[in-house]
C-alpha cells in the first residue's frame, strides 16, 4: 500500500466533531496506522521522490517520518510496533526506545543524508549523518545485535566530512571506523578506496605544486593576509566618532558607497578567468550554467507581470545556480587549478613554449585585424560618411582595441592617433563651402555653419492625422538611446589612458549635448575637449572643438563671441595650413561681421527711436518730476 506524504499524518484524522461533518481525506487516512508503519510509508515516499530528483518532496517526506514517532511519544501511546504479539519482549513491542527516538530513525536519517548531498547541503548532510550514527549504536546496544547498514553509515559520514572540504576529519574518521570490519572483506575495500582518494586531494593541495604557486602570486598572498587581519582586529565604533578621525563630516549618517569601477580590460580578463574556470570543472556543461546565470536577471524569463510564476521560477533559479556553484568550489578545493595548470605543464613540457606559440599567434591575428579597420576607416572617411565612421569607431575601439595589451598589439599607441586623427580630418572635410548657396540669405545659416534643423513637430490630434502616441514613442526611444550612448562614452572617459583619446571622448559627448539642445553643458564638454587636445598637442582636435563652440554661438546668435572663436578658429586652420579651411572660415567671419553690423545699426535705429529726456542747467524737468511722481 502506497502513502503519498502530502496528507500529514494518518492517525487523528478519520472523524471530525460533534454535530459535523468529517473532513475530506483519503481512505488510506481513516485507518489507525502504527507509528513505525507510518514512518516507514513515509520513508519509502522520500525514496522515491529522491531518485526521481525532487529533492524538496525527499526532504519533507523524510522530516514526516522523523516526527511520526515523537508524535506518538506526546499521545503516550504504549504500543508502536507494527505487528505487536504479547510473547514479544518490552523493547521490541515499544519501538522507541530510552532515548526517546524510534530504532529505524537511524535509516531515516541516512537517506535523507544523502539527498542533502545530492543537493550540495554538506552541513546539513554532516549532522544527519552524525545522528545516524549516534542512533545507530544505541539500536545496536538495544537489540543486542548488528544492524542492517552499518558500513553505509559510517562511509555516509565520512563522505559527508569529505563534502564539507574537512580532509583530515575524513581520513582520521576512516580509520578509525574500518577497524571494527575484517581486512580481507568488502567493506573494507570500501574504505581503502575513500582513503586513496583523500590521499590523492593532499598531494594536489599541498604537494609539489603548491611552492611555485605560492611564489608566483606571493604579493596577491600577503594582501589577502594582511585584509584578513584588519577585518580580525575590527572593532565596531559608532560611526560619527570614525568620521571625526578622519576629519570628515561627522553628521551624515549613511556612508555613501563606493561603486567599483572596473577599466574593459579588467573586465574581459574576469570574464576569461571565469570562463576557463567553469569550464575546467564542468566540460562542456558551462554553457548550461552561464545561460543559467543569464537567466537569473533575464526580464523575458523573469516577467515582472507574471506575479504567479515569476517568483517561483527566480527562487528555483537561484538555487540551482547555488548548487552547481557550491559543487564547483567543492571541487576546486580538492583539486585546485594551480595543480591543474602545473600538472599539464610538467606532461606536455612546453607549457610555456606553447604560451608563447598561441601570443604570437594572436598579436599576428591582431595586426591583420587592425589593417583591415584601418583601411575599412579610410574608404569611409573617402565616403564622406561622418556618423557611420563614428559609429564604426565607437565600436571597433570599445569591443577590440581597448581589450588589446601591448604583448598582443605593441603598437597600440600608434593605432589609437591614427584611427582618433582620420576622425578629426572626416570632421574637418565637412567644413567647405558649398556652391550655388546666397550666405547673405538668414535661411541660409544653418547650411554655412554644419546646423541641423530644429526638431518640431505638430503635436496636435486630428483625423486621419499621424499617431500621436506612435510619435512620443519615438522620440522616447530617441532620448534612451543618446542617454544611453553619453553613459557609455563617460564610462570609457573614465577608464581612458591616452590623452588624444580623452580630447575626442569629451568632443563626443558636447556633440551629444549639442544635438540634445543642452548648449551650456556643450559649451563646457567643447572646451575641455580643447584643453585634452592642446594637453596632446594634436591642432585638429583643437580645431574641432572651437569650431563646435562657433555652432553654439551661431545657434544662440551670439556674434560677438562667436567673432572671438571664429577668430581662433582661422588662428589654428593657419597652423594646420589648410587652405580650405581658411577659405571657409573667412566666409564665416565676413557673413558674422554683416550679421553684427546689421544688429548694430537696427539697436541704433531703436535707440534714435525713442524719446530723450530734455534737462536744463542740470535741473530735472517738470516731465521728468511728473514722471517721477
Amino acid at each position: 500500500m502506497a502513502v503519498s506524504p502530502d496528507h500529514g499524518s494518518a492517525g487523528g484524522t478519520a472523524a471530525g466533531g460533534v454535530g459535523s461533518l468529517p473532513p475530506e481525506v483519503k481512505p488510506w487516512q481513516r485507518i489507525e496506522w502504527p507509528s513505525c508503519v507510518q514512518s516507514s510509508l513515509f520513508m519509502d515516499w522520500g525514496s522515491y521522490y529522491a531518485r526521481r530528483l525532487r529533492n524538496k518532496k525527499a526532504l519533507e517526506s523524510f522530516g514526516h517520518a522523523l516526527d511520526v514517532c515523537k508524535e506518538d511519544q506526546q499521545n503516550q501511546r504504549q504500543q508502536s510496533c507494527k505487528y505487536p504479539r504479547p510473547e514479544m519482549r518490552g523493547a521490541i513491542r515499544n519501538c522507541q526506545n530510552e532515548q526517546g527516538f524510534c530504532s529505524s530513525d537511524y535509516k531515516t536519517l541516512y537517506l535523507r543524508s544523502r539527498c542533502q548531498r545530492s543537493i550540495a547541503q554538506s552541513e546539513a548532510a554532516l549532522m544527519d549523518a552524525t545522528r545516524a550514527k549516534k542512533m545507530m549504536w544505541l539500536t545496536q546496544k538495544q537489540k543486542d545485535g548488528h544492524v542492517v547498514g552499518t558500513a553505509d553509515i559510517l562511509l555516509e559520514k565520512c563522505d559527508a566530512l569529505f563534502d564539507c572540504n574537512e580532509f583530515e576529519r575524513a581520513l582520521r574518521s576512516l580509520h578509525t571506523e574500518s577497524r571494527f570490519f575484517n581486512p580481507i572483506s568488502q567493506m573494507q575495500r570500501r574504505f581503502d578506496v575513500r582513503k586513496e582518494r583523500i590521499m590523492g586531494v593532499f598531494e594536489h593541495t599541498v604537494g609539489a605544486t603548491l611552492g611555485p604557486f605560492l611564489q608566483q602570486n606571493r604579493s596577491a598572498i600577503d594582501e589577502v593576509l594582511r585584509r584578513r587581519k584588519e577585518l580580525a582586529a575590527f572593532v565596531p565604533r559608532p560611526l560619527w566618532k570614525t568620521l571625526l578621525e578622519q576629519q570628515k563630516c561627522d553628521v551624515q549618517s549613511v556612508l555613501d558607497k563606493k561603486i567599483e569601477t572596473l577599466t574593459s580590460l579588467e573586465r574581459a580578463r574576469r570574464r576569461a578567468s571565469k570562463n576557463f574556470y567553469n569550464h575546467h570543472y564542468l566540460g562542456k556543461s558551462a554553457v548550461d550554467v552561464a545561460l543559467l546565470q543569464l537567466l537569473r536577471s533575464n526580464e523575458i524569463f523573469l516577467n515582472p507581470l507574471s506575479n504567479g510564476t515569476t517568483p517561483y521560477l527566480r527562487q528555483l533559479s537561484g538555487e540551482q545556480y547555488g548548487i552547481v556553484r557550491k559543487f564547483m568550489k567543492t571541487m576546486h578545493a580538492g583539486n585546485p587549478m594551480y595543480n591543474s595548470k602545473e600538472k599539464q605543464c610538467r606532461e606536455t613540457l612546453s607549457g610555456e613554449k606553447s604560451r608563447e606559440r598561441y601570443l604570437f599567434h594572436l598579436e599576428y591575428q591582431t595586426r591583420r585585424d587592425c589593417m583591415r579597420m584601418l583601411r575599412e576607416v579610410h574608404q569611409l572617411r573617402a565616403e564622406g560618411n561622418v556618423e557611420g565612421l563614428t559609429d564604426y569607431i565607437d565600436h571597433i575601439m570599445s569591443t577590440i582595441i581597448d581589450l588589446k595589451t601591448h604583448r598582443t598589439l605593441p603598437w597600440k599607441w600608434e593605432f589609437v592617433n591614427d584611427v582618433y586623427n582620420s576622425l578629426a580630418l572626416a570632421y574637418a572635410d565637412k567644413c567647405a563651402v558649398p556652391a550655388n548657396v546666397d550666405f547673405l540669405d538668414p535661411k541660409n545659416r544653418l547650411v554655412l555653419y554644419l546646423l541641423q534643423p530644429e526638431r518640431t513637430k505638430d503635436m496636435n490630434i486630428r483625423f486621419g492625422g499621424p499617431n500621436l502616441y506612435l510619435e512620443i514613442k519615438r522620440e522616447e526611444e530617441r532620448k534612451l538611446r543618446s542617454n544611453q550612448k553619453m553613459e557609455h562614452l563617460e564610462e570609457r572617459l573614465r577608464n581612458s589612458r591616452y590623452p588624444i583619446e580623452r580630447a575626442y571622448l569629451r568632443f563626443e559627448l558636447a556633440r551629444v549635448h549639442f544635438k540634445e539642445f543642452r548648449f551650456d553643458k556643450s559649451l563646457v564638454m567643447a572646451r575641455s575637449a580643447f584643453n585634452e587636445a592642446r594637453s596632446c598637442n594634436s591642432l585638429i582636435w583643437r580645431y574641432n572643438s572651437i569650431f563646435l563652440v562657433c555652432q553654439v554661438h551661431a545657434v544662440l546668435s551670439r556674434f560677438e563671441r562667436l567673432k572671438e572663436s571664429l577668430g581662433k578658429a582661422s588662428q589654428l586652420a593657419k597652423e594646420l595650413r589648410s587652405r580650405k579651411l581658411m577659405a571657409f572660415l573667412a566666409i564665416c567671419n565676413t557673413v558674422n561681421d554683416n550679421d553684427l553690423n546689421l544688429r548694430r545699426l537696427r539697436n541704433s535705429e531703436l535707440s534714435l527711436r525713442k524719446p530723450h529726456n530734455r534737462r536744463i542747467s542740470g535741473k530735472p524737468s517738470f516731465n521728468s518730476l511728473s514722471n517721477l511722481s
